[in-house]
């Protein structure tokens, strides 16, 4: 077991024990999905961009997370599991690999310019929270989780690729670690990271009918791999031509090493920024900006009350996604689409939530 991991589960073990019992007075079970593609569909962009034209766009992710977690007084245990995926690339590459993915030809004279970042990680891991007061009317909880990782991709590919009358030109530079290798086809292997993140909430009752709320997301984080799979190479395909139909005839020349190698990952920043103003007992409306690695998903919502249930519906303005959901003490659900069809929606969030309260 890494040093990292003995100091979280002794610091768990020194905390559970320094109560005279423990005993949890909520448990809570949570499944939450977020993902977005900003040039096509979520399910086109799973399958290597194959289908329809894609659009203008510079980000593709999604997030997963299944939690339990025990709540004692100010003291927060949990367990999770989560998936995630950010792939940031310009303009040039996305409409690149739409053109390569469907064998469509590549327009002569053009140069494109290529970028692409992938960050992917598939981890459990454990939390450990403390809710404290700042103010009469400010709250806060920090948390810290300890990760385990046994897939990860994570590094670049940039470049450029020149189309000409004759063939074509690249100059492509590829250095990335990674558990299975998308690109050279390399066997898969085992991968062992160890790391943490910290998560922070926010919470001021400005006044009796108005609230703000701040809540970051892996606003700190490094995941440590000592024996990761990487790949650096070079590519050089300037001999390539087009075959009779204007499709690229491939036989790219491949130069560079491939080897283990110590590497840290950084998981992408994700911030929400909430307003809510009740107009009554009953109705109220709410604002929301939500970050993603710097993107920006600013929504406006409404909501209704009752005694014991609560709806929502909001409105993103960036993916013109409509949500809804509803709240009770026991239990919530909410979901956000910009589709009717989920085969059709680039965006596309789901959460679900229960607990027992003793």
């Amino acid at each position: 077991m890494r040093f990292s991991s003995l100091i979280f589960l002794s610091s768990c073990f020194f905390v559970t024990t320094s109560h005279a019992q423990f005993a949890p007075e909520i448990l809570s079970l949570k499944f939450e999905s977020q993902s977005y593609s900003a040039i096509a569909s979520i399910d086109q962009t799973i399958h290597d961009l194959e289908g329809k034209p894609v659009k203008n766009g510079n980000i593709a992710f999604t997030h997963n997370q299944l939690e339990a977690s025990a709540t004692d007084g100010k003291w927060e245990y949990s367990l999770f599991q989560r998936y995630d995926y950010f792939l940031r690339f310009n303009s040039d590459t996305a409409e690149l690999a739409y053109l390569l993915r469907n064998d469509i030809p590549v327009p002569e004279n053009r140069v494109y310019s290529v970028h692409l970042r992938p960050n992917h990680i598939r981890a459990w891991g454990l939390g450990l929270a403390h809710q404290f007061d700042i103010t009469p009317s400010i709250d806060g909880k920090i948390r810290f989780n300890y990760l385990r990782a046994d897939k990860t991709t994570d590094g670049y590919l940039k470049g450029q690729f020149q189309s000409l009358s004759t063939g074509y030109q690249t100059q492509l530079r590829l250095d990335y670690g990674y558990s299975r290798d998308t690109l050279l086809d390399r066997k898969e292997e085992d991968t062992d990271g160890h790391g943490a993140s910290v998560d922070i909430d926010l919470e001021w009752q400005a006044t009796k009918n108005i609230a703000f709320s701040l809540k970051g997301r892996d606003i700190l984080s490094y995941i440590k791999f000592k024996d990761l799979t990487y790949t650096q190479a070079n590519a050089d395909t300037n001999t390539i031509s087009f075959d009779s139909n204007g499709a690229i005839d491939t036989k790219p020349t491949v130069s560079g090493i491939e080897g283990y190698r110590g590497q840290t990952q950084r998981l992408p920043h994700r911030y929400t920024l909430g307003g809510r103003y009740d107009i009554n007992d009953n109705t109220g409306i709410s604002s929301q900006l939500l970050s993603y690695d710097k993107i920006m998903f600013p929504r406006l919502g409404y909501t209704s009350k009752s005694p014991y249930i609560s709806w929502h519906t909001d409105y993103d303005f960036r993916s013109k996604a409509i949500g809804i959901g509803i709240r009770h003490p026991f239990f919530s659900f909410s979901i956000r689409s910009d589709s009717l069809k989920w085969e059709n929606a680039q965006m596309l969030e789901l959460s679900i939530s229960s607990r027992i309260v003793f």
